[in-house]
């Protein structure tokens, strides 16, 4: 357990709002599937003409989490990129946050984590680490995924499920007589689906120069059916291990926030134990919106006031791996 808090959240989102109605026109399927299918009824892409890109969500989100922590840009002595895509191959994420920040020269360190959909539980919790290590006081965690510029060539599951956002938060130490702590962590990875969910370009086994690498190499594949199968397939047996490990019940959390996956993946949670009242859920609004997704819909509940400090909650999701991800935390 950390004595650390998420001292401040921000969120940002792409400014043009697409409707699945709209993009059923644009697709060519039926009127009212894409609802049905996925059950967003909704998303917002990123305005390229206004210049908005992942890297200028990131920093609008950042930025208000700042504000948001009472703190100022200079505060922070460390970044981390926490997000699905990437801005470009190197450097990290992070130090092109730090440049956009106006940090360009404070020499604060900068990195990233990935474990796509699930880095930004997983940035709070390394992030905690350092916090308690006294290597850091104030770290900010940014996750920004705009997928939509490249959706068009995408399948058709992929293409109807995704939308632009970004979520930031800052890290830091628990003051005394507050209750604010992170208190388990768990990540299983079942590497049987790799194939399931990737990008296979872009690195050095499907390297851009090499004359056999495809379009399709560099656009992201994913197999939804399995990914929803071998996730249901463990999913039992990792709750009852998070229970055990964490000595927190199921119950004792006043929310769950899940990567928002699909319907049918936001539903299925309820067989184990978590009522429907309990589930954080914007899906229908913001689509699935990559790692940005888990600390967008914690934004959401805790602006509606849903969430307030004090409260249990279990920021948990699965990412590409295959892997399933927990992080318990009293806000």
């Amino acid at each position: 357990m950390f004595k650390t808090k998420i001292a401040g959240i921000g969120k940002a989102v792409g400014s043009s709002i697409k409707t699945s109605q709209e993009l059923a026109v644009e697709m060519g399927v039926k009127d009212g599937w894409i609802e049905k299918a996925t059950g967003v009824m909704s998303r917002h892409y990123i305005d390229q003409e206004k210049g908005e890109t992942a890297l200028t969500l990131g920093t609008q989100a950042a930025l208000s989490a700042i504000r948001d922590a009472n703190l100022d840009v200079s505060d922070i002595d460390c970044i981390i990129g926490a997000s699905g895509t990437h801005l470009q191959a190197i450097p990290c994420d992070a130090a092109l946050f730090q440049r956009e920040l106006g940090l360009e020269q404070s020499g604060i360190s900068c990195f990233d984590v990935d474990t796509t959909c699930y880095s930004f539980p997983l940035a709070v919790f390394i992030a905690s680490n350092l916090v308690s290590s006294n290597l850091y006081k104030n770290i900010l965690i940014i996750s920004s995924d705009t997928p939509s510029p490249t959706l068009k060539k995408a399948e058709r599951e992929v293409r109807v499920l995704f939308g632009d956002g970004a979520a930031a938060c800052i890290v830091t130490k628990t003051p005394e007589g507050e209750s604010s702590r992170v208190h388990h962590f768990k990540l299983n990875t079942y590497s049987e689906g790799a194939d399931y969910t990737s990008v296979k370009g872009g690195g050095v086994l499907k390297h851009p120069n090499d004359p056999s690498t495809t379009l399709e190499d560099n656009i992201f594949h994913m197999e939804g059916k399995k990914v929803f199968k071998t996730a249901v397939r463990y999913l039992e047996g990792f709750f009852k291990e998070l229970e055990e490990a964490s000595k927190i019940l199921i119950s004792d959390y006043k929310f769950i926030v899940p990567h928002q996956t699909s319907k049918n993946g936001m539903e299925i949670l309820r067989k184990y134990g978590f009522e429907k009242e309990r589930i954080v859920n914007h899906l229908s609004d913001h689509g699935n919106c990559i790692a940005a997704s888990i600390p967008m819909a914690f934004y959401d509940y805790i602006q509606s006031g849903e969430i307030k400090r004090g409260d249990m909650i279990l920021l948990f999701g699965t990412s590409a791996g295959l892997s399933l991800g927990s992080l318990s935390i009293t806000y």
